[in-house]
């Protein structure tokens, strides 16, 4: 089984660019459904962020408030040090699993991965798709989702620039292009995987 691993910034499309593979047929994989997954109320990661940071990251039903732990992380290093260390293990362990328990049989699984590099988890793909917008079309996409102005400039400044991941990359997706320009590359990148190998 083949893996290629999607990465990028906040706000670049790489859900967009997972869904067009998606579209064309392939596997796909997403580390932040898992994440997700690992969060929902009564889980131990669940737990364990409560434990952590306290009740008042929680709503009335027990599901965690995203918006507040956002706004914790997003403010302060340090907090948000202390929620990765709890998440990434986590969700790499969970990432790894899925990865291990897919067929032998198939041929090619695409896997959305935003902190590939952050984390390291380069070397367990073999190929690396970056998907690259301009920091200007970050910035508007986070604002058109109802950010204010300061938590906007909180996130992109606590990312590793998408810059510097792409030296790793092996194909760069660029989408401050139209979407039409973005769909062509990304189907010139699975005929290049399927083709040449017969898969699908």
């Amino acid at each position: 089984m083949q893996r290629i691993a999607i990465t990028g910034g906040v706000a670049e499309g790489k859900t967009t660019v997972l869904q067009m593979f998606a579209a064309l047929g392939a596997t796909t994989l997403s580390s932040d459904s898992i994440a997700a997954t690992l969060l929902l109320p009564g889980t131990d990661l669940w737990r364990q962020v409560i434990q952590e940071f306290g009740q008042a990251i929680t709503t009335a039903d027990g599901s965690l408030a995203r918006e507040r732990l956002a706004n914790l992380a997003f403010s302060e290093v340090r907090v948000r040090r202390r929620l990765n260390r709890l998440m990434h293990p986590a969700v790499v362990r969970a990432l790894e699993a899925h990865l291990e328990a897919m067929s032998r049989d198939l041929p090619l699984v695409f896997v959305e991965v935003p902190l590939l590099i952050e984390v390291a988890l380069q070397g367990w793909f073999d190929g690396v798709i970056v998907v690259q917008a301009t920091p200007s079309l970050q910035r508007r996409r986070l604002l058109e989702r109802g950010l204010p102005h300061s938590r906007v400039r909180q996130i992109l400044q606590a990312q590793l620039p998408t810059r510097c991941k792409v030296a790793f990359a092996d194909w760069v997706i660029r989408t401050h292009r139209s979407l039409e320009s973005v769909q062509g590359q990304v189907q010139r990148i699975w005929r290049l995987l399927t083709e040449s190998r017969g898969v699908y």
